[in-house]
């Protein structure tokens, strides 16, 4: 009986968080559409990265909000749902942890920048690092739905198909902070280095562990 009440719970609280994440794309597509098309299409062209970064206003920073709390929701649920997480408290810890992972990389690419002077790379540092994983989480949004929903016997395919597309973002995002930070910067491989192991690779390989070892 406590068993069958926690998957209920579990399953109800995957629809509110749905119907949240849901609910915040539609108003990016009601009323910040243009915007949000940009941010979306600044992942596969740079001309389009830059066009974002040169309007910078009120619209730009709902959009970068909105965003940034869709992505935090749907790698909260794929997180859940791998780990196989039916309570409630744990849920949002995951959830609760996930913001907090977020918020701490910028928080200390902030400081970086601040520390080593270069604010403006500090800047875009935050903006290529979160444009992946915001683009990520608005296109798997759809199938997220279908993770938690659809009694399909393709439960592990599809698990399989997000990782791969989740994968591929991330390795774009590697490249083009590689990329901007030496040819437009010129910051020493070695710090180049120390920033992606110690914000990108060493959460990832955590994270790796705790999903498919753990």
């Amino acid at each position: 009986m406590k068993v069958q009440e926690n998957i209920t719970i579990s399953d109800d609280f995957f629809f509110i968080i749905l119907i949240i994440a849901f609910l915040l794309s539609a108003i990016l597509k009601s009323s910040y559409w243009k915007h949000t098309k940009i941010l979306l299409k600044a992942t596969f062209a740079q001309r389009y990265a830059n066009q974002f970064l040169r309007e910078d206003n009120v619209f730009t920073e709902r959009v970068n909000i909105i965003s940034f709390l869709i992505m935090s929701l749907t790698f909260s649920v794929i997180i859940i749902k791998k780990l196989d997480v039916i309570s409630l408290p744990r849920i949002l810890i995951i959830i609760g942890l996930v913001f907090i992972y977020y918020m701490i990389k910028i928080f200390v690419i902030k400081v970086l920048g601040y520390l080593f002077m270069i604010k403006d790379f500090s800047k875009l540092a935050i903006f290529f690092s979160l444009i992946y994983d915001r683009s990520v989480g608005i296109l798997l949004l759809p199938f997220v739905l279908v993770l938690c929903f659809f009694s399909f016997e393709i439960y592990t395919e599809l698990l399989f198909f997000i990782f791969c597309v989740v994968g591929v973002f991330i390795l774009a995002k590697l490249y083009m902070l590689w990329k901007i930070a030496r040819r437009m910067y010129d910051v020493s491989h070695f710090y180049i280095f120390l920033y992606l192991c110690t914000l990108e690779f060493f959460p990832i390989l955590i994270l790796g562990k705790s999903l498919f070892i753990g």
